[in-house]
């Protein structure tokens, strides 16, 4: 065989079987929707921060999962959710909201949704929420900026960071 064409073939086969192969393990996604509704700075509305699926590593539902706001959320009052105990805790860096599993644990694929009452930060802006998720002791956390959500788009599920956009208030 010619060797520059067993070259070529060899070179469609090593990029056939790249893209064709499954990417490696990659964590479930959290991601801020917003419902139509934009944040707007000082103001207050709702959120939701939706956890898509378990873990890959043990393929098994999740069992908590915590979100932290910055200081410069105002509040956060979570809803109830079925199945699901929430605290929150406030401090000097922000505020801490944990959901822990009370009921049947979720399927692997199925997505948690966990509402929440949001008092906007005063200052318009992307704000990053970091997630960390647990599932019988894998962890996955998200804080590497990717995209914030806005009223018509929730952030980016392909990136680790539920980011929102906080838009300015009416002018006075």
């Amino acid at each position: 065989m010619n060797p520059r064409l067993l070259a070529t073939l060899t070179a469609a086969a090593v990029a056939a079987v790249t893209l064709l192969a499954p990417a490696g393990p990659a964590s479930a996604h959290a991601i801020i929707e917003l419902n139509g509704a934009p944040a707007i700075a000082g103001a207050k509305s709702v959120m939701t921060l939706e956890v898509q699926h378990g873990c890959l590593e043990n393929e098994i539902g999740i069992d908590k999962v915590t979100a932290y706001f910055s200081k410069d959320f105002r509040s956060v009052k979570p809803q109830q959710v079925s199945g699901w105990s929430v605290s929150v805790k406030e401090s000097k860096k922000g505020i801490r909201v944990t959901w822990k599993l009370t009921g049947e644990r979720p399927e692997f694929n199925v997505p948690t949704y966990f509402p929440m009452k949001i008092g906007w930060p005063s200052k318009p802006g992307a704000y990053g929420l970091p997630v960390r998720q647990e599932c019988e002791g894998q962890v996955n956390v998200w804080d590497t900026p990717g995209g914030p959500a806005t009223a018509d788009q929730p952030s980016p599920p392909l990136y680790p960071l539920p980011e929102v956009q906080v838009l300015p208030g009416a002018v006075k």
